[in-house]
């Protein structure tokens, strides 16, 4: 550590830093490292959630307006090791994993920490999956147990494992035993009643048991949780983020939103499988004994700003869409909130919505935030006291522990100000992508590097500004979809010959899917029609709601179709 220590002070002499801000090459070279304001902590997620129930014990954990339910922090605790302590009492060993699949609730943020305090694998699965979307999943990552949330009138999860293991009930809770999915032999169901084949949540969580010994065998190098992340080519990748990476990337976020400063309340408007909600909100929160705020089970921008002025919030964290809709209801309702930090995350924030969340939602600070599935959560985020066109015209300031640099073609790194793919390297990489470890290889180098296919400049005072996309990955409210999966289906239609799917801009979701069809000589197909043919198949969000018909696709001399030009056509009115 003292040859760190020296490497960074003679950093600060040379270019008059302070520890912890960025530092990089002696040449022009688009490089960037910011060795840290304070070390890094080897800690496991259920040791950092002790020690904040330790802290504040009796401090609001999670209050869950809708369900009108509230945790302390200690209750949190005895909570979630009640709940880890049932699973691996039924057959689960260090490392499985569980999936938790279901809509916004307290029994999520429970679930995410019984996990991680007995050497579980937390699955992060989105609520909307339909049912093939949800075979891919479990099988992809062998669930052995699978939390499903309670019975919504726009959501019944239970009935969709009906028909996917339709001997669940004939099978005893605890002992499934299915050809369809060989691993999965637990089902716990958050509805009050057990149903066929389950296990009551309630039933699990009821009793204080200690997590300790368990959490012995827990290493801060273990995988923590998964997430699925949209690939330009072919299934959804299953991402494995550390314990060590998820502690410490969210106490460094946590600290640029000033959560250490006192008593914060988060309001959590982001779905809780995504990483905005569950490490960059829900795990910063937990890591600096925060408050947080569910208001609804499933988005709800007038739930949220009713939990926002009843529940006192002072931090909000979502995407430009959900401050889009924050600020109309404001302006509408002629109210103010009491927020301190709003971030956002997900997609680029124009100056003017920067303005309007000041203004219109009386937050004094606006930030923002870059990063993917694979660097955990933050690679870039605004400090607390950056100016609003640098909040708007940048990602933000590089993350502490964190090294980026800018490539060409040919990886080679190009000077300052000039435009190629970002790659980083840190603590925060992930483990790999699960049972792919070819996929991993071509993301992740020998020497650590993470590709993130994004294109970008990197600025001498530390800050990125991401410039496009090299990935066709489409972002549409904050949500990542990959055309490829949507495409593949729509090739199925009799109808259709061949498709393309481009995202065009939309001014309150940034971007709205459009599918481009070739059809057969004679047909014709209307959006309904579309819709119909993909509902069921497909989550309602990767659906498109644009349709366009051509005859012929721009190409390259190569004959490599070129999307960035039908995304103009479309814009322009050419098509």
């Amino acid at each position: 550590m003292l040859i760190k220590r020296l490497t960074y002070e003679a950093c600060n002499i040379i270019f008059g830093k302070s520890i912890g801000q960025a530092s990089r090459t002696l040449s022009n070279a688009s490089y960037l490292h910011n060795p840290g304001s304070e070390s890094l902590s080897y800690a496991t997620i259920g040791q950092a959630v002790e020690a904040s129930a330790q802290r504040y014990p009796g401090r609001v954990a999670v209050r869950s307006v809708y369900e009108d339910r509230t945790l302390t922090y200690e209750q949190l605790l005895v909570e979630a090791d009640a709940l880890g302590c049932a699973l691996r009492s039924r057959g689960l060993e260090k490392g499985d994993r569980v999936g938790i699949w279901s809509h916004n609730n307290a029994a999520w943020i429970v679930a995410l920490v019984a996990a991680a305090r007995v050497g579980l694998i937390s699955v992060a699965l989105n609520p909307v999956y339909e049912k093939p979307e949800l075979t891919y999943c479990i099988k992809k990552t062998e669930l052995k147990a699978i939390i499903i949330g309670d019975t919504l009138k726009k959501a019944n999860y239970y009935k969709t494992i009906e028909q996917l293991i339709p001997e669940v009930h004939r099978q005893e809770a605890g002992f499934i035993n299915s050809t369809t999915f060989p691993s999965l032999k637990t089902i716990i169901t958050c509805d009050k009643n057990a149903l066929p084949g389950t296990f009551t949540y309630d039933s699990l969580a009821a009793n204080r048991h200690d997590a300790s010994r368990y959490g012995a065998q827990v290493d801060p190098d273990d995988g923590a949780i998964i997430h699925f992340t949209s690939g330009t080519t072919g299934d959804p990748k299953a991402a494995l983020d550390s314990h060590f990476g998820v502690v410490n990337n969210s106490y460094f976020m946590g600290k640029r939103q000033n959560l250490h400063e006192g008593h914060e309340i988060t309001c959590v408007q982001s779905p809780l499988f995504h990483a905005l909600g569950s490490v960059i909100t829900v795990a910063s929160a937990l890591r600096h004994g925060t408050s947080l705020v569910l208001a609804a089970p499933t988005y709800n921008f007038e739930a949220n700003m009713k939990a926002l002025l009843s529940e006192k919030c002072t931090v909000l964290n979502g995407t430009p869409t959900m401050f889009v809709d924050l600020v109309s209801l404001a302006r509408k309702m002629g109210v103010s909130t009491n927020l301190r930090v709003a971030l956002t995350g997900g997609a680029p924030c124009s100056p003017q919505l920067i303005r309007d969340i000041k203004q219109h939602l009386n937050a004094r600070t606006v930030s923002s935030l870059y990063g993917m599935t694979e660097t955990t959560a933050a690679v870039f985020q605004s400090l607390p006291d950056d100016i609003t066109d640098l909040v708007a015209g940048t990602v933000g300031y590089i993350q502490d522990h964190v090294e980026t640099k800018v490539v060409d073609e040919q990886g080679k790194v190009v000077p300052f100000g000039n435009s190629g793919e970002l790659m980083v390297r840190g603590y925060n990489t992930m483990m790999g992508y699960w049972g792919e470890p070819e996929k991993t290889r071509q993301a992740l180098g020998e020497d650590g590097w993470l590709h993130t296919g994004d294109k970008f400049t990197l600025s001498e005072d530390g800050y990125g500004r991401i410039v496009g996309r090299l990935k066709d990955i489409i972002v549409r409210g904050g949500e990542n979809i990959a055309p490829k999966e949507i495409e593949d289906l729509l090739n199925t239609h009799p109808y259709i010959v061949e498709s393309q799917v481009v995202g065009v801009s939309d001014e309150r979701l940034g971007e709205e899917l459009c599918a481009v069809l070739r059809l057969r000589d004679g047909s014709s197909i209307t959006s309904e029609e579309v819709t119909r043919y993909c509902s069921g198949k497909l989550a309602k969000f990767k659906i498109p709601r644009m349709l366009k018909v051509t005859e012929e696709f721009p190409k390259t001399a190569s004959g490599k179709i070129q999307k960035y030009k039908l995304r103009d056509m479309i814009e322009s009115g050419a098509l």
